[in-house]
């Protein structure tokens, strides 16, 4: 979860942690313009349906379903 805003000051203090991750796990990076628009369930299951169509299907659902960040 992004919790502080780039450019409100000249420095921004990092939050930093640590993850091990699995053979087969599966990283997202998004925005809340994602996650409000599409539910967790239905990201993964269009993610594994076809990872290498994920990001274009992702956002066209996002988009599908209000698109309300963009």
């Amino acid at each position: 979860m992004l919790i502080k805003a780039l450019g409100c000051s000249s420095f921004v203090e990092p939050d930093v942690t640590v993850k091990g991750f699995l053979k087969d796990d599966v990283l997202l990076m998004c925005s809340d313009g994602l996650t409000n628009m599409i539910k967790d369930n239905e990201i993964a299951e269009i993610i594994n349906k076809n990872p290498v169509e994920a990001c274009n299907n992702l956002v066209n659902k996002a988009n599908e379903n209000g698109g309300l960040d963009n």
